[in-house]
């Protein structure tokens, strides 16, 4: 399982280094709207994946893998966000941040579900750690693809 969950992790960065460097080598073909929505969005995705993979893999050591996740988000923020403008800039540290936040919340929900009050019992753990990481791996690869197309269009 633990391969499953790196190996999931790695096929998420690489489709987001991927991403970027499509929209980087395209970003003067673009407006600044789209270049607002492609940080947004890029950034609040990626933020979100890369925290939830992250801690799934050490989940006992959250409150490091937490900080980290957050400035992890930050960073893919910045650098959606530096393609264009300043105010690309600022939408994309700010989801990169708040969705590496949330990103960490649901991978502790995931692997211990009473902390919200939630059943236990309905599947085990790893069950629930495996369909979250291919959830984040669907997630990623059907929003990639729905940006690129929207630059295309």
């Amino acid at each position: 399982m633990l391969t499953l969950l790196i190996s999931i992790t790695i096929i998420n960065f690489v489709i987001g280094a991927w991403l970027y460097y499509v929209l980087r080598k395209s970003r003067l073909l673009f407006s600044d709207r789209f270049g607002y929505t492609a940080s947004y969005f890029a950034s609040s995705t990626l933020g979100l994946v890369a925290s939830l993979n992250l801690i799934l893999l050490f989940p006992d050591h959250f409150e490091i893998v937490g900080v980290l996740n957050i400035l992890l988000g930050i960073t893919i923020g910045f650098l959606y966000g530096s393609m264009l403008n300043a105010q690309s800039l600022i939408a994309g540290i700010y989801n990169g941040g708040i969705s590496a936040i949330m990103g960490t919340m649901l991978g502790l929900v995931v692997k211990k579900p009473a902390i919200c009050g939630l059943p236990g019992t309905i599947a085990s753990e790893q069950e629930m750690m495996i369909f979250f990481a291919i959830f984040s791996l669907c997630i990623l690869v059907i929003s990639s693809i729905l940006l690129l197309f929207s630059f295309k269009a």
